[in-house]
């Protein structure tokens, strides 16, 4: 059964996207978000979420990555109720940035802090693919001027977050998997509010999205 929407407090919210075939494979790629909605009274919808969500974040990572990246749809779910499905929403938009990709792996790291020391209480997403033009030269190992202006612009929208049609206004939230208990129903949901998403300028590497070998 269904919790009551005045307990339905966090939202996970997964962006799939897929990088096209650059000789090897497609990779699919997930991003998963977290957020907190800062009042427990309301009307409160995946749909409105979704929307708000995509115009306020989604849409500013579209136009940071290489058009071999693809976004094919958002996924939501409530954590608070350990029976809740997800929604999925369709959007469907090519990165933004013409010109040759650098390789499926590129990608720079956000990092996610808040007021609490230890490692369950800070966090970080991956996001790729890069494009060559993103670097200050060819093989340099940093990001230039016009690509941290576009990932600088996606690290204030996250930390910002979004107020929905209904009204709801939600937080990005660093959720501790390790201390909450969201397999079983009641759940406890643990984390913090993140307070501050900085950009690492470094182009990284995320190991899992590197493709299948090619002999």
């Amino acid at each position: 059964m269904p919790i009551p929407d005045n307990q339905k407090l966090h939202a996970e919210i997964i962006i799939h996207g897929q990088t096209s075939d650059g000789g090897s494979s497609v990779v699919n790629t997930q991003n998963v978000f977290h957020f907190r909605r800062t009042a427990a009274t309301g009307t409160i919808t995946k749909a409105a979420i979704s929307t708000a969500f995509q115009t306020a974040i989604a849409s500013k990572l579209v136009l940071a990555l290489n058009e071999r990246w693809g976004q094919l749809r958002n996924s939501i779910r409530f954590v608070n109720d350990a029976l809740d499905q997800y929604q999925d929403f369709s959007n469907v938009n090519a990165g933004a940035v013409a010109g040759d990709g650098l390789q499926s792996h590129s990608s720079i790291f956000l990092l996610f802090r808040s007021g609490f020391r230890g490692r369950s209480w800070k966090g970080g997403k991956h996001f790729g693919p890069l494009s060559e033009a993103d670097a200050t030269a060819a093989g340099d190992d940093i990001l230039n001027a016009a690509a941290i202006t576009r990932f600088t612009t996606l690290a204030t929208a996250i930390l910002a977050g979004f107020t929905d049609s209904n009204g709801q206004i939600w937080v990005p939230f660093i959720m501790s998997r390790n201390a909450s208990v969201i397999d079983t129903n009641p759940t406890t949901v643990v984390g913090v509010d993140v307070t501050e998403v900085k950009l690492n300028k470094r182009i990284s590497s995320h190991r899992g999205r590197k493709v299948n070998s090619v002999y």
